[in-house]
């Protein structure tokens, strides 16, 4: 079966569209599109998921895919056809694209999470005084 995969660099990554499809080129029997935040690959999925693997190992924390509900040149969305102006969806992966950068980062931590701070608790007059400084009161 036919899918469409959106590839998606974070805006952080210190490749480019391009470096993409030349992966996507040497390797052959898919269809693909540069686009302006990654690229569509198109194919039998068992030919595209190792593709897809290898864009990712290019810079694994940087890199990601989505499956894409329309086929590439898909008339229903094509915007050349509908007279301009930005494609179905394009608001929201522009958005989800932003996001993008803090996930990077998140993945940065390779399982632990830094340690908390040390909780420690306010005595009542202490309270009482920063209360009264800010208020006015002496």
């Amino acid at each position: 079966m036919i899918k469409t995969f959106l590839v998606i660099l974070s805006p952080d990554s210190s490749l480019t569209p391009s470096m993409l499809v030349e992966k996507a080129a040497e390797t052959g029997g898919i269809d693909y599109k540069e686009t302006c935040y990654g690229l569509l690959v198109e194919g039998e999925e068992e030919k595209v998921r190792p593709i897809l693997e290898e864009m990712r190992a290019l810079d694994p924390k940087k890199v990601f895919y989505k499956q894409r509900g329309y086929r590439i040149g898909d008339d229903r969305i094509c915007r050349a056809k509908k007279g301009g102006g930005p494609r179905p969806g394009y608001h929201m992966l522009s958005s989800e694209r932003e996001v993008l950068k803090n996930v990077s980062r998140a993945l940065e931590f390779e399982g632990e999470a830094p340690p908390e701070k040390e909780k420690t608790s306010l005595e009542v007059e202490k309270l009482k005084r920063i209360i009264e400084a800010e208020s006015g009161r002496d």
